[in-house]
């Protein structure tokens, strides 16, 4: 059985082994950008307690099968600037699924519930960033309704 609950400090640790997989893997696909030392020193402890120290701008949603720790998504609600028709959005900032729980509807999960989440606070707009490698989540976003209206572009100077 697959169920959704708000996230808590206890889970910190097991999120921080999935975005460590995850970031590690960000690295060796964007080497030129990334460096997996300092990924790995991330305080990311620091970055998640503040999500759940501000829980009316911040969440994280877990997911659990048969009362196993599944995966997550983190989301906050973010101000961007007031020429964009809908300036109130939730930014959805990470979304992990441990490989054994994939291909069974759980990402598709958590970003619905985060969409439900955004409607009961009136916001009117989702965003994320997805490395242009991970075909597998821009697929997905593009079967759920989202689009892709601007791509960030980087150059490294050596």
């Amino acid at each position: 059985m697959i169920k959704i609950r708000k996230g808590n400090i206890d889970n910190i640790p097991q999120i921080k082994k999935c975005l460590i997989v995850s970031w590690v893997d960000h690295a060796k696909n964007v080497s030129e950008l990334l460096d997996e030392e300092r990924m790995r020193k991330s305080d990311i402890e620091g970055y998640y307690k503040k999500a759940f120290d501000n829980v009316k701008e911040a969440f994280i949603l877990i997911v659990e099968v048969d009362g196993k720790f599944a995966g997550f998504l983190r989301a906050d609600i973010q101000k961007i600037p007031d020429f964009f028709k809908f300036n109130n959005i939730l930014y959805l900032d990470d979304c992990y699924v441990l490989p054994e729980f994939r291909r069974m509807g759980i990402a598709t999960f958590l970003i619905k519930e985060a969409e439900k989440i955004a409607r009961k606070n009136k916001i009117k707009r989702l965003q994320g960033r997805v490395y242009s490698y991970n075909k597998s989540i821009q697929k997905l976003l593009v079967k759920l309704g989202y689009t892709s209206p601007h791509s960030t572009w980087d150059k490294v100077l050596i």
